[in-house]
């Protein structure tokens, strides 16, 4: 009886042991995916710096499909009113007569 615990004791160990080995491969996998990207993004970087510097422009290369992979980030407007901006810990500002 006892046999029939160890054995299936020790595959449930193997298992788990298995698992976290497929866990460690995968988890390498993507840090040296990741390492990839980085590396093929900074030569975009530098391939378009090159490119703009021969004198291509930003709408030239967007027109052949080449825009910018990170796009311009914008700061969208706040809608929120005085009081709502003041209680989410934003400055309020008063208008003075210098108009």
């Amino acid at each position: 009886m006892s046999l029939n615990i160890r054995e299936l004791v020790e595959a449930q160990v193997a298992d788990k042991i298995a698992k976290g080995e497929a866990l460690e491969r995968s988890i390498a996998h993507a840090e040296e995916a990741a390492a990839a990207l980085e590396e093929a993004q900074r030569g975009v970087t530098s391939a378009r710096k090159d490119a703009l510097a021969a004198g291509w422009t930003e709408n030239e290369l967007k027109r052949l499909g080449l825009a910018s992979a990170t796009p311009a980030r914008r700061r969208r407007k706040s809608n929120a009113r005085p009081a709502e901006q003041q209680a989410l810990g934003g400055d309020q500002v008063e208008n003075d007569d210098r108009g």
